[in-house]
């Protein structure tokens, strides 16, 4: 493997990422510091022809939005009033 500025660390050595068990790998802190990544970011791997990529990317809250939210309750709301009337049989 050819060692190319981008490959070096801050230290001058090469950093090399580990594969651990379950296929995790730990990213050096100088990497995450560089990328502003902390604890619970997500990373996307993109195949390129020279390995993998993983670049951050930001997630949505999954919270529904408004719409969603009186969509949900109104499903409840009818089974609860199915609920209610089988009982008064």
């Amino acid at each position: 493997m050819r060692k190319n500025k981008e490959t070096l660390s801050k230290k001058g050595g090469l950093d090399l990422v580990r594969i651990r068990r379950a296929g995790q790998i730990t990213l050096p802190r100088e990497v995450r510091e560089a990328m502003n990544l902390g604890e619970g970011d997500y990373l996307a791997p993109r195949f390129t022809k020279g390995g993998v990529l993983l670049q951050p990317v930001t997630v949505r809250s999954r919270e529904p939005s408004a719409a969603q939210e009186a969509e949900i309750l109104d499903v409840v709301n009818q089974e609860r009033r199915k609920y209610a009337k089988e009982r008064r049989r």
